[in-house]
């Protein structure tokens, strides 16, 4: 791009005449800004044309004049005064065009442009639109600046590449070919390079202008402060192009010296053991559509970004205006740049130009020392080739550097991609449901690949509840429009069509809660998930950082850690005891059991326990930083639910340590005390000393020994669902179906048949804990992602310890099935007065389904289960000795059909 910082330049912001699509009226828009945030269509993709009368100053001429365009969505072709001057295609670059010819100094010029977005002309999946299409719309037009300017010399290539090792910097520059000025002298012509700290300057240096009109110079800077986000120590290079003692032309840039990198798996910044700490963001800007920030607006993001723990922000597809990566190089936010390449369609046009734009892109922003990882795509399958992939590849490494480079954020293996790749880190996207996220980690172990670190770019989602009656009055009491059918994708993304029609569908539901409730319990929640994934993934080495999904809500999710009004879910001081430099982590024994003849290996809860007995959890250090010396303490409590502390224990750490890797902070072991009722407490635990205090909580939840099993009690199980899970059912009498169950007042079954429904109309009690799709209509569904658990009024939370919302005590017994309950009426229509108990739901497609429900059949009762009580899915515990919540929970429904039945 040619510029010249001394060149006089006219603005070309403000009000421009526009007209979209074809033989439309003329009216305004303002530049800059996509038309979309302006109130024209999100449908139309062009032709958009704009036209401007501009005043060029009659001393402009004999100057070359320029037209330049921060950027513009997606194809643009200018005229001035009727002349074609040029044509540009991609959304996220800046560009010029030559209008020097056309241009009529001293007189009015028409600048007349023509754009058209990503859409029927130039398709989505082969422009480079990144993922905000996914989330709303296309955004077209000039949604960065445009100017005018003037000169008789420019500069252009300018690149600056600090060189950590020898203390230099590696500069860069051109003459702009463009027009250039003819020196008369070439030998009275010189580069001036000035290196300035803040306002010192700390050196210069004069070069000559040889015949080439290139500066390739190497300056050094004694003992450079490394920029980090600790201190985000910034250095400014000018280069001038000066003829005796004028300056004809000038350009300056901003860097920093700083570096990451990967020695095997540990991952480094600056040589020092480093933790990424990211959050995702789409650019999702309800108000500007494109990813357009003010510094004031990018510096207040980054800022509570980093109050919440993190050190990074990954920009998911998209690249912003200027502003945000400055402001980031100022606040010391790393980013990671993720170039717009997703679920393409490649086309020979994109092969073709995709390149080209990365390197475009990447000269773009490549100075800016907060951009410390790329990559080249997200999620690619096997439509991009090697061929193209090692293009993209070459287009990025050959200009940056002292960075991080994946070829496929994802990976391919996981995505149907290349197995091979070149990246400097392993990239997974595990969306999971909680006891399955440890065995996905174990999946993706690769010991025989390189040694690299890993580093999560997306993963760690959870879904809360969206206030509509605050949006909808923020709005001027209607909704916004990515809230109605204004919106392009509820046309083909069922979960943007489903939070349209959310009213309807909760209305529908019957919920019995209100929004504030149902805020407060998905809040809770969400924090649970996050909170859980983040310590388990911490606690193993090679880790060198994750990004958390996402940033704030969407109209495709509300898995924000910010609200629609960019608000945190949650205060600092909740989040960052699991998502900051240092954090403790619970970990508990691993075990193993002989069965049928070989080794099982055997998990343990770490949070639900049988009370009166010995017990160990082990404490977990993640921490990046400076080395802590001998002498920290640990210590520990366990606080019952009135804050009294029935147990405590503190010890001083005979050893150094070191950063980077997890390391043991301490043992804790104690003869769990005795309860009568099941009871929630809390371990503490903390780390103090050498530099460094940290600490965390976790729930623990403390169960009485089994209660008695209510007596004529029976089992009826003949899919053996029920085997293997230990001998607290075994006195209990199996039976068939066709046995006569009026001879027993509950029946335990994990079957349905006709037999059960005449005995219930006769008064028999019946638990049936269902495995599977059947016999009762189900939904395939998960959990944890995705849902919302309610908790109803019903005697049985009298019995089995909750909050009002689902924390680690589900772990063990989460299923990824739930009863489809309005349509039990159409296959088990005698149920009556059916009772939900714990129902999921849906907070994306505001559905319901229940995991408990009661029903009445005659004189009976139906108590309906479709947790897996057992236990055995991913890392669940299993079986009624060590799925302790498992066990618990169904020894209270038992009784709960012994107290009815009495």
């Amino acid at each position: 791009m040619f510029k010249n910082e001394l060149a006089e330049t006219l603005p070309l912001d403000g009000v421009w005449e526009f007209s979209l699509g074809e033989n439309a009226p003329w009216s305004m828009i303002r530049v800059p800004g996509c038309w979309e945030e302006q109130g024209f269509s999100k449908l139309i993709d062009g032709p958009a044309r704009y036209r401007k009368l501009i005043n060029i100053p009659s001393h402009w001429r004999g100057l070359n004049i320029f037209a330049g365009f921060n950027a513009v969505s997606y194809a643009c072709r200018a005229w001035l005064n009727g002349v074609e001057v040029g044509y540009h295609e991609g959304m996220w670059t800046s560009f010029t065009f030559d209008v020097t010819a056309a241009a009529r100094p001293g007189e009015s010029n028409l600048l007349e442009l023509e754009v058209y977005k990503p859409g029927k002309r130039f398709p989505v999946r082969s422009s480079l639109a990144g993922f905000l299409p996914d989330v709303a719309t296309t955004f077209g037009g000039l949604w960065q600046s445009a100017w005018l300017q003037a000169t008789q010399v420019s500069l252009d290539g300018l690149r600056i590449v600090p060189e950590i090792d020898t203390q230099t910097l590696h500069i860069q520059c051109n003459q702009g070919q463009a027009g250039a000025y003819s020196f008369n002298d070439v030998s009275a012509a010189k580069w001036l390079v000035e290196i300035f700290h803040g306002m010192e300057l700390l050196t210069q240096r004069r070069l000559p202008l040889t015949d080439e009109k290139r500066l390739d110079a190497s300056l050094t800077v004694p003992d450079p402060i490394m920029w980090s986000p600790a201190h985000p120590t910034l250095y400014t290079v000018r280069i001038s192009l000066v003829v005796r003692d004028e300056r004809l032309a000038c350009l300056s840039q901003r860097i920093g010296f700083r570096r990451l990198s990967a020695d095997g798996q540990q991952l480094l910044l600056n040589g020092e053991a480093f933790l990424i700490r990211g959050i995702l963001s789409w650019g999702w800007q309800p108000d500007r559509i494109a990813p357009a920030f003010n510094p004031e607006q990018a510096r207040e993001e980054i800022r509570r970004v980093r109050s919440l723990g993190f050190n990074a922000i990954k920009l998911c597809l998209f690249v912003p205006n200027p502003a945000y990566f400055d402001i980031a190089d100022e606040e010391g936010m790393l980013l990671w740049e993720e170039l717009p390449l997703w679920l393409p369609e490649v086309t020979p046009k994109l092969s073709l130009l995709a390149p080209q734009e990365y390197a475009d892109i990447v000269s773009q922003v490549q100075s800016h020392p907060s951009i410390v990882v790329y990559s080249l795509g997200c999620e690619l399958d096997k439509s991009v080739d090697a061929n193209l992939l090692e293009r993209l590849n070459e287009a990025v490494r050959q200009t940056v550097s002292d960075v991080l480079v994946c070829d496929n954020s994802g990976s391919g293996e996981s995505y149907g991609g290349l197995d091979d790749d070149t990246s400097d880190f392993s990239d997974y996207h595990p969306y999971y449901d909680l006891h399955y996220f440890e065995p996905l980690l174990n999946n993706w172990r690769r010991d025989w690949q390189r040694s690299r670190p890993w580093i999560f770019g997306e993963f760690c989602d959870s879904d809360t509840f969206r206030d509509l009656d605050e949006l909808t009055n923020a709005n001027g009491g209607v909704k916004p429009w990515w809230l109605t059918t204004d919106n392009p994708v509820t046309s083909w993304r069922p979960e943007s069509l489903a939070m349209v029609q959310e009213q309807e569908r909760l209305t529908q539901a019957r919920l019995g809660f209100s929004t504030q409730e149902l805020i407060k319990v998905s809040y809770a929640q969400s924090l649970v998930v996050r909170k859980y994934t983040l310590e388990s993934l911490r606690r193993r080495s090679g880790i060198g950082g994750y990004i958390i999904t996402g940033l704030r809500d969407t109209p495709i999710s509300t898995s924000g850690i910010w609200d629609d009004f960019s608000r945190p879910k949650w205060p600092s001081s909740e989040f960052r005891p699991f998502n900051d430099e240092a954090i403790l982590s619970l970990e508990v024994d691993r075990r193993r059991i002989w069965s049928y003849g070989g080794d099982r290996p055997v998990n343990l809860d770490a949070h639900n326990l049988w009370s009166g007995e010995p017990w160990r959890w082990r404490i977990i250090l993640s921490y990046t930083g400076s080395s802590i010396p001998p002498g920290s303490e640990f210590s520990w409590s366990l606080v019952d639910h009135d804050g009294d502390t029935t147990a405590s224990g503190a010890t001083s750490l005979p050893f150094i340590i070191y950063p980077g890797q997890p390391r043991q902070a301490g043992v804790i072991e104690c003869l769990l005390p005795q309860v009568k009722t099941a009871v929630e407490w809390h371990l503490e635990a903390r780390l103090s000393g050498g530099g460094i205090d940290v600490t965390n909580h976790w729930p623990v939840w403390l169960y009485p020994p089994l209660a008695e099993l209510p007596p004529n009690l029976a089992i009826i199980d003949p899919t053996h669902s029920l085997d293997d899970c230990g001998d607290w059912l075994t006195p209990v009498p199996r039976i068939q179906i066709e046995d006569r169950l009026q001879d027993f007042d509950i029946i335990l079954t994990t079957i349905w048949h006709a037999g059960l429904q005449k005995g219930m109309e006769s008064g028999c009690k019946v638990l049936l804990l269902q495995q599977g799709t059947g016999p009762l209509p189900v939904h395939r569904c998960p959990f944890w992602r995705e849902a919302i658990q309610l908790f109803y009024d019903h005697p049985f939370w009298k019995t089995f310890p909750q909050r009002g919302y689902s924390d680690m005590q589900f772990f063990g017994i989460a299923n990824d099935i739930a009863f489809d309950t309005p349509n039990l009426a159409h296959s088990f229509g005698f149920l009556a007065d059916i009772r939900p108990i714990l129902r999921r739901l849906d907070a994306r497609q505001f559905t319901i389904a229940d995991y408990i429900f009661e029903a009445r059949a005659g004189k009976g009762i139906l108590l309906a289960c479709a947790l897996r009580l057992q236990g055995g899915l991913g890392v669940q515990p299993f079986g009624w000795k060590r799925n302790v919540a498992g066990a618990a929970m169904l020894s209270s429904l038992l009784n709960i059909l012994k107290k009815r039945q009495s």
